[in-house]
């Protein structure tokens, strides 16, 4: 991904950033999991969030944004995005502070190699999810929640939260509960 120096100076400075492997009960039976990265990011006037949309006006000086990896050794049955408000809900108790609003926090379902074992020469996909709150948890979103983002608009806001490829994130934790979880179609 590359970014002309006018888009790097008009990126705006993360103020938290954490990631975590969120792990919830599918609507359909039986656990589910993904890797989860928030960003907060301070705005201002000048420079806004990376996908306004109307329910998330009046925002103030930060935009928090979380971006959903699908991992390959998820269940099948279990992705991302057939349980999204689920997997929202948890995230927003386990991992997200309560200082952020639920109804502010911008959502994205990211795809890519890592995804699937089968070998595929796909680009990485990311696809903002409007998710509506009822004031106690998300609720489902329709197909017309989903917004495919264009392949420069997707390493436009790639580079803006300063996403590490997801082989990276999950190689960087040694811990004995990532076992299993390695992108990599060559590990045992």
């Amino acid at each position: 991904m590359t970014t002309s120096p006018a888009a790097r100076q008009a990126i705006p400075p993360i103020t938290a950033a954490t990631s975590a492997i969120v792990s919830w009960t599918h609507r359909r039976g039986g656990r589910a999991h993904c890797l989860l990265r928030l960003r907060m990011l301070s705005t201002s006037d000048a420079v806004p969030p990376p996908e306004p949309t109307a329910n998330r006006a009046g925002r103030g000086r930060f935009a928090t944004t979380a971006v959903v990896s699908e991992l390959r050794n998820n269940p099948r049955g279990r992705e991302i995005t057939s349980d999204f408000a689920g997997l929202a809900t948890t995230a927003l108790t386990e991992l997200i502070p309560p200082a952020c609003p639920p109804e502010t926090i911008t959502w994205y379902a990211h795809h890519g190699p890592f995804s699937t074992y089968d070998h595929t020469d796909e680009p990485e996909t990311l696809t903002r999810i409007d998710l509506r709150w009822d004031g106690q948890r998300y609720l489902d979103p329709d197909p017309t929640d989903h917004h495919l983002l264009p392949p420069g608009h997707a390493d436009e806001v790639s580079s803006l939260l300063r996403l590490e490829p997801v082989e990276q994130v999950l190689a960087a934790w040694s811990w004995q509960g990532l076992s299993g979880l390695s992108t990599s179609s060559t590990s045992g």
